[in-house]
């Protein structure tokens, strides 16, 4: 069952949404739970794990943009479409890992196409889980929380939202397990998550606080692959 969040402080805006979204997931023949949030705080506060959020820009109380810089911190596997009634407000989406935007009212049309997007989107960033030795013993470690892996005298680090992880192996062997659709090398010892990367510049990139060189040998496909993940992403 898909679990839906409209987040939206206009009542009858967030009562259509609903509606289009229900009526699309019949069609579609998918089981689906929608929940309306009146506001940012409502929903930031309830501390839900959607798999979709539809996200209203101009809010009184904490607007969509905030809202969703707090949302990322803690998640970042929500599937996010910013509803708006200006396209302008949306140009900063990337920033968020936006999927999309669509316009108010939305029309079936809109609906059906962001619902298709966000679909595809959910089954292609399913969480592949896979396991490591490390001196503390096995642990499953998820492809998604993975924001780059690094390796140095023939030890692999995997830096990951939840902590670090040291093993033995090489960097090929990390290509073999990873999606090479969200995983790119940047130079021979790095190999970076593209939903996590913030920034591409032409000897480096940017990952939360660190900085990641750029070899000229993998600059090209690194900024070709790059675009296009945040063509694909917004």
């Amino acid at each position: 069952m898909l679990l839906i969040a409209v987040v939206d402080d206009d009542p009858k805006d967030a009562a259509l949404l609903k509606s289009r979204i229900e009526e699309y997931c019949r069609k579609a023949d998918q089981t689906v739970l929608v929940r309306i949030y009146r506001d940012g705080l409502d929903f930031i506060r309830s501390a839900e794990t959607a798999d979709i959020v539809f996200l209203d820009i101009q809010m009184e109380k904490l607007d969509g943009l905030e809202t969703a810089r707090i949302m990322r911190k803690i998640n970042h596997e929500t599937v996010l479409v910013f509803v708006t009634n200006m396209a302008q407000f949306a140009i900063k989406g990337y920033e968020v890992d936006a999927l999309d935007f669509i316009l108010k009212p939305p029309s079936r049309a809109s609906i059906a196409y962001v619902m298709d997007k966000a679909l595809k989107r959910l089954d292609n960033t399913a969480r592949v889980l896979f396991s490591l030795k490390t001196p503390e013993g096995t642990i499953s470690l998820a492809a998604n929380d993975i924001t780059y892996v690094e390796v140095f005298d023939h030890n692999l680090v995997y830096h990951t939202t939840r902590g670090d992880h040291t093993v033995r192996g090489r960097l090929s062997d990390v290509t073999e397990k990873l999606d090479p659709e969200r995983f790119v090398l940047c130079s021979r010892s790095y190999i970076v998550n593209l939903r996590h990367v913030s920034n591409v510049t032409s000897d480096s990139l940017t990952i939360g606080d660190t900085r990641i060189p750029v070899s000229k040998s993998h600059r090209k496909e690194l900024m070709e692959r790059f675009s296009s993940y945040l063509g694909d992403s917004l």
